[in-house]
C-alpha cells in the first residue's frame, strides 16, 4: 500500500482481516468522506518505507490514539492506541486494490452520512460495542 503521494510505501505480511466501517465524525474528518474503512493488524506485520508523522487525539475509550500521516500529502495511513500497542488500524484505501474489501461491520450508525444505504445483513451499531477489541476479533 502507499499514500496519495507515494511517499510512504508499506508491504503487509499475513492474510488480510475483515474490514469494518465507522461513521464516527472524527472518522469523517479523517477520511474527509462519508465514513473510514479500517482493518486490524499487527504493527509487527507491516513494513513501511518513507518519513511518516504522527499526531495524538483521545479515542472514545479514552486511551490516547496515535494517529500516523503522510507529511507531503496528508494521508491518514494507520492508527494505534496507548491502550493496545502491538496493533495498528490500517486505513484500507491505502491498500493496493482495495476495491473489492467490503465491511463486515458499522460502527456509530447513529452519525450515518445522508444518502449512504448500509446492506442490512451486515451488523451496525448505532455506537460501538462496549468491547470493541473483543468486536473485531469476532470479525474474522
Amino acid at each position: 500500500g502507499s499514500c496519495q503521494c507515494g511517499g510512504i510505501r508499506y508491504r503487509l505480511s499475513g492474510a488480510l482481516p475483515p474490514a469494518y466501517a465507522c461513521h464516527c465524525g472524527e472518522c469523517k474528518k479523517q477520511s474527509a468522506s462519508a465514513f473510514s474503512l479500517s482493518i486490524v493488524v499487527e504493527f509487527a506485520s507491516l513494513s513501511v518505507t518513507g518519513d511518516v508523522a504522527c499526531f495524538e487525539t483521545t479515542a472514545y475509550s479514552g486511551a490516547v490514539k496515535y494517529c500516523y500521516f503522510c507529511p507531503m500529502c496528508g494521508t491518514r495511513m494507520w492508527h494505534r492506541s496507548s491502550s493496545r500497542p502491538q496493533l495498528a488500524t490500517l486505513k484500507v484505501g491505502t491498500l493496493d486494490g482495495s476495491a473489492s474489501i467490503a465491511p463486515r461491520g458499522h460502527l456509530w450508525v447513529s452519525q450515518l452520512q445522508a444518502g449512504i444505504t448500509l446492506d442490512l445483513a451486515v451488523p451496525a451499531f448505532d455506537t460501538q460495542p462496549d468491547d470493541i477489541n473483543a468486536w473485531r476479533e469476532g470479525l474474522k
